[in-house]
Protein backbone atom coordinates (compact mmCIF):
# COMPACT_ATOMS: atom_id res chain seq x y z
CA UNK A 1 0.00 0.00 0.00
CA UNK A 2 1.50 3.53 -0.99
CA UNK A 3 0.55 6.14 1.69
CA UNK A 4 1.50 9.62 0.92
CA UNK A 5 2.24 12.10 3.97
CA UNK A 6 4.21 15.16 4.77
CA UNK A 7 3.27 18.20 2.51
CA UNK A 8 5.31 21.20 2.97
CA UNK A 9 3.11 24.33 3.59
CA UNK A 10 2.83 25.83 0.08
CA UNK A 11 4.73 29.32 0.00
CA UNK A 12 3.21 30.98 -2.88
CA UNK A 13 0.63 29.64 -5.99
CA UNK A 14 0.71 31.93 -9.10
CA UNK A 15 -1.58 31.01 -12.39
CA UNK A 16 -0.37 31.14 -16.14
CA UNK A 17 -3.41 30.92 -18.44
CA UNK A 18 -5.66 32.24 -16.09
CA UNK A 19 -7.18 34.82 -13.71
CA UNK A 20 -8.60 34.00 -10.08
CA UNK A 21 -12.39 34.26 -9.52
CA UNK A 22 -12.74 33.73 -5.78
CA UNK A 23 -10.71 36.07 -3.48
CA UNK A 24 -8.98 34.17 -1.93
CA UNK A 25 -6.34 33.59 -4.54
CA UNK A 26 -5.69 29.76 -4.51
CA UNK A 27 -5.89 29.45 -0.73
CA UNK A 28 -8.63 26.78 -0.82
CA UNK A 29 -6.59 24.42 -3.01
CA UNK A 30 -4.72 23.94 0.39
CA UNK A 31 -7.02 23.90 3.45
CA UNK A 32 -7.82 20.58 3.73
CA UNK A 33 -11.15 20.96 2.50
CA UNK A 34 -11.66 18.82 -0.91
CA UNK A 35 -15.33 20.26 -1.41
CA UNK A 36 -14.32 23.76 -0.99
CA UNK A 37 -13.91 25.35 -4.83
CA UNK A 38 -10.91 27.54 -6.16
CA UNK A 39 -12.41 29.14 -9.59
CA UNK A 40 -10.43 30.29 -12.16
CA UNK A 41 -10.96 31.50 -15.23
CA UNK A 42 -9.24 29.92 -17.74
CA UNK A 43 -7.37 32.43 -20.34
CA UNK A 44 -4.90 29.82 -22.21
CA UNK A 45 -3.05 27.33 -21.28
CA UNK A 46 -3.66 26.56 -17.65
CA UNK A 47 -1.06 26.33 -15.05
CA UNK A 48 -1.07 26.08 -11.55
CA UNK A 49 2.73 27.16 -10.30
CA UNK A 50 3.07 26.19 -6.29
CA UNK A 51 6.66 27.43 -4.40
CA UNK A 52 6.94 25.08 -1.52
CA UNK A 53 7.64 26.04 1.88
CA UNK A 54 11.00 23.07 1.62
CA UNK A 55 12.17 20.66 -1.16
CA UNK A 56 10.24 17.23 -1.25
CA UNK A 57 10.74 14.10 -3.69
CA UNK A 58 7.06 14.10 -4.61
CA UNK A 59 5.57 10.57 -5.05
CA UNK A 60 1.79 11.42 -5.43
CA UNK A 61 -0.34 14.86 -7.06
CA UNK A 62 -3.58 14.45 -6.23
CA UNK A 63 -6.12 16.87 -7.86
CA UNK A 64 -9.12 17.19 -6.17
CA UNK A 65 -12.94 18.57 -6.58
CA UNK A 66 -12.48 18.96 -10.42
CA UNK A 67 -15.27 20.57 -12.65
CA UNK A 68 -14.00 19.16 -16.15
CA UNK A 69 -14.60 15.94 -17.97
CA UNK A 70 -13.13 12.65 -17.24
CA UNK A 71 -10.18 12.26 -19.80
CA UNK A 72 -8.72 15.42 -19.21
CA UNK A 73 -5.17 15.10 -19.57
CA UNK A 74 -3.03 16.82 -16.25
CA UNK A 75 0.66 17.00 -16.38
CA UNK A 76 2.97 18.00 -12.61
CA UNK A 77 6.30 16.90 -11.26
CA UNK A 78 7.30 14.84 -14.66
CA UNK A 79 4.06 12.67 -14.70
CA UNK A 80 0.92 12.38 -17.08
CA UNK A 81 -2.36 11.35 -15.78
CA UNK A 82 -5.98 11.58 -16.82
CA UNK A 83 -8.97 12.85 -15.02
CA UNK A 84 -11.33 9.92 -13.72
CA UNK A 85 -14.84 10.27 -12.38
CA UNK A 86 -15.22 8.81 -9.41
CA UNK A 87 -18.27 6.64 -8.47
CA UNK A 88 -19.51 9.71 -6.12
CA UNK A 89 -19.42 11.68 -9.35
CA UNK A 90 -16.51 13.74 -8.26
CA UNK A 91 -13.44 14.34 -10.87
CA UNK A 92 -9.90 13.97 -10.02
CA UNK A 93 -6.72 13.70 -11.10
CA UNK A 94 -4.29 11.24 -9.12
CA UNK A 95 -0.57 11.32 -10.45
CA UNK A 96 2.18 9.36 -9.23
CA UNK A 97 5.82 11.01 -10.17
CA UNK A 98 8.99 8.51 -10.02
CA UNK A 99 12.00 11.01 -9.72
CA UNK A 100 14.08 11.15 -7.05
CA UNK A 101 14.94 14.56 -7.04
CA UNK A 102 13.64 17.09 -4.21
CA UNK A 103 11.60 20.03 -5.75
CA UNK A 104 10.98 23.21 -4.30
CA UNK A 105 8.22 23.74 -6.77
CA UNK A 106 5.84 22.09 -8.88
CA UNK A 107 3.64 23.26 -12.10
CA UNK A 108 0.17 21.53 -12.19
CA UNK A 109 -1.11 21.53 -15.88
CA UNK A 110 -4.71 21.01 -16.53
CA UNK A 111 -4.96 20.36 -20.40
CA UNK A 112 -9.18 21.92 -20.63
CA UNK A 113 -10.96 23.71 -22.90
CA UNK A 114 -13.55 24.56 -19.89
CA UNK A 115 -13.75 28.32 -19.45
CA UNK A 116 -14.44 28.20 -15.94
CA UNK A 117 -12.12 25.67 -14.19
CA UNK A 118 -12.78 24.49 -10.65
CA UNK A 119 -9.96 23.02 -8.20
CA UNK A 120 -11.16 21.50 -4.73
CA UNK A 121 -7.83 20.24 -3.28
CA UNK A 122 -4.02 19.90 -4.74
CA UNK A 123 -1.93 17.75 -2.70
CA UNK A 124 1.81 16.70 -3.35
CA UNK A 125 3.11 14.02 -0.71
CA UNK A 126 6.06 12.05 -0.30
CA UNK A 127 5.08 8.47 -0.47
CA UNK A 128 6.19 5.58 1.10
CA UNK A 129 5.58 1.85 0.26
CA UNK A 130 3.95 -0.31 3.45
CA UNK A 131 2.81 -4.06 2.79
CA UNK A 132 -0.62 -5.06 4.08
CA UNK A 133 -2.23 -8.34 4.76
CA UNK A 134 -4.85 -9.89 2.96
CA UNK A 135 -8.05 -9.01 4.16
CA UNK A 136 -8.02 -4.75 4.05
CA UNK A 137 -11.52 -3.01 3.88
CA UNK A 138 -12.69 0.24 2.36
CA UNK A 139 -16.13 0.33 3.25
CA UNK A 140 -18.52 3.54 2.17
CA UNK A 141 -19.75 5.23 5.14
CA UNK A 142 -23.28 7.29 4.77
CA UNK A 143 -23.39 10.42 6.93
CA UNK A 144 -27.00 10.89 6.34
CA UNK A 145 -29.02 11.00 9.43
CA UNK A 146 -32.84 9.34 9.68
CA UNK A 147 -35.55 9.90 11.95
CA UNK A 148 -38.55 8.97 12.07
CA UNK A 149 -42.14 9.86 12.34
CA UNK A 150 -44.91 8.85 15.43
CA UNK A 151 -46.36 7.11 12.50
CA UNK A 152 -42.82 5.37 11.89
CA UNK A 153 -42.37 7.31 8.26
CA UNK A 154 -38.48 7.77 7.83
CA UNK A 155 -37.17 11.43 7.10
CA UNK A 156 -33.37 11.26 5.96
CA UNK A 157 -31.49 14.46 5.89
CA UNK A 158 -28.58 13.29 3.10
CA UNK A 159 -25.13 13.60 4.63
CA UNK A 160 -21.99 13.28 1.99
CA UNK A 161 -20.69 9.24 1.55
CA UNK A 162 -17.15 8.76 2.27
CA UNK A 163 -14.75 5.77 2.54
CA UNK A 164 -12.95 4.05 5.61
CA UNK A 165 -9.84 1.49 4.99
CA UNK A 166 -9.05 -0.22 7.83
CA UNK A 167 -6.01 -2.30 7.39
CA UNK A 168 -3.23 -4.55 9.03
CA UNK A 169 0.59 -4.18 8.00
CA UNK A 170 2.39 -7.23 7.36
CA UNK A 171 4.97 -8.22 8.88
CA UNK A 172 8.31 -6.01 9.28
CA UNK A 173 11.68 -6.48 10.91
CA UNK A 174 12.61 -3.78 13.74
CA UNK A 175 14.65 -1.88 10.53
CA UNK A 176 11.44 -1.02 9.01
CA UNK A 177 9.61 -0.33 12.77
CA UNK A 178 12.54 1.70 13.89
CA UNK A 179 15.24 2.45 12.45
CA UNK A 180 14.29 4.08 9.05
CA UNK A 181 14.51 1.19 7.00
CA UNK A 182 11.88 2.82 4.39
CA UNK A 183 14.52 4.57 2.39
CA UNK A 184 15.01 6.63 5.57
CA UNK A 185 11.37 6.29 6.81
CA UNK A 186 10.47 4.00 9.01
CA UNK A 187 6.63 3.01 10.59
CA UNK A 188 7.08 5.45 13.94
CA UNK A 189 8.15 8.28 11.96
CA UNK A 190 5.20 7.85 9.79
CA UNK A 191 3.11 7.82 12.37
CA UNK A 192 4.12 11.12 14.31
CA UNK A 193 3.95 12.56 10.29
CA UNK A 194 0.22 11.78 10.25
CA UNK A 195 -0.41 12.98 14.13
CA UNK A 196 -3.22 15.32 14.57
CA UNK A 197 -5.22 14.45 11.56
CA UNK A 198 -2.32 16.04 9.29
CA UNK A 199 -3.57 15.77 5.45
CA UNK A 200 -2.01 12.33 4.12
CA UNK A 201 -3.74 9.63 1.31
CA UNK A 202 -3.38 5.64 1.34
CA UNK A 203 -3.92 3.46 -2.33
CA UNK A 204 -4.09 0.31 -0.67
CA UNK A 205 -4.47 -1.15 -4.51
CA UNK A 206 -2.06 -0.32 -7.53
CA UNK A 207 -0.98 -3.11 -9.43
CA UNK A 208 -2.23 -5.12 -12.16
CA UNK A 209 -3.04 -8.77 -10.88
CA UNK A 210 -1.44 -10.05 -13.89
CA UNK A 211 1.50 -8.67 -15.02
CA UNK A 212 2.09 -6.86 -11.50
CA UNK A 213 2.70 -3.46 -13.47
CA UNK A 214 1.74 -0.23 -11.68
CA UNK A 215 -2.14 0.72 -12.91
CA UNK A 216 -2.64 4.22 -12.67
CA UNK A 217 -6.06 3.80 -13.70
CA UNK A 218 -6.80 1.10 -10.46
CA UNK A 219 -4.60 3.86 -8.25
CA UNK A 220 -6.51 6.78 -8.99
CA UNK A 221 -9.86 5.07 -8.41
CA UNK A 222 -8.44 3.29 -5.02
CA UNK A 223 -6.67 6.65 -4.08
CA UNK A 224 -7.96 7.93 -0.84
CA UNK A 225 -7.31 11.97 0.47
CA UNK A 226 -7.87 12.40 4.36
CA UNK A 227 -6.47 11.56 7.26
CA UNK A 228 -5.74 8.59 9.94
CA UNK A 229 -8.14 7.89 12.48
CA UNK A 230 -5.95 5.14 13.85
CA UNK A 231 -2.49 5.57 13.50
CA UNK A 232 -0.21 2.77 12.16
CA UNK A 233 0.65 0.66 15.56
CA UNK A 234 3.63 -1.32 16.23
CA UNK A 235 2.57 -4.78 17.59
CA UNK A 236 5.52 -7.40 18.29
CA UNK A 237 4.87 -10.71 16.40
CA UNK A 238 8.15 -12.62 17.22
CA UNK A 239 11.39 -11.35 18.66
CA UNK A 240 12.62 -8.53 16.55
CA UNK A 241 9.42 -8.66 14.21
CA UNK A 242 6.55 -6.41 14.57
CA UNK A 243 2.76 -6.31 12.70
CA UNK A 244 0.35 -3.28 13.11
CA UNK A 245 -3.08 -1.98 12.36
CA UNK A 246 -4.18 1.24 10.73
CA UNK A 247 -7.21 3.10 10.22
CA UNK A 248 -8.01 6.17 7.47
CA UNK A 249 -11.26 8.05 6.67
CA UNK A 250 -11.57 9.91 3.30
CA UNK A 251 -12.33 13.67 2.84
CA UNK A 252 -14.87 14.00 0.31
CA UNK A 253 -14.76 16.25 -2.58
Amino acid sequence: MLIGYGMPAPQSVALVGGTWLTADGGAALFDGKPARRARIARTGALSINITLAEAVVPGIVAVLGLNVPAGVTVRAAGAIGQTVRLPTGTVCAWLFPTGTAAVSSVAVQIETTVANVEVGEIAIFRTVDVGITDGWAVAPIDASTHTRTKGGQVNTVAGAVYRRLTATLSGRATAVVRKGGLAGTDWETLAMAMAGRQRACVVPQYRDIQTKAFDPVLAARAAMYGHATQLPSAENISRQYFSGYMEFEEIPS
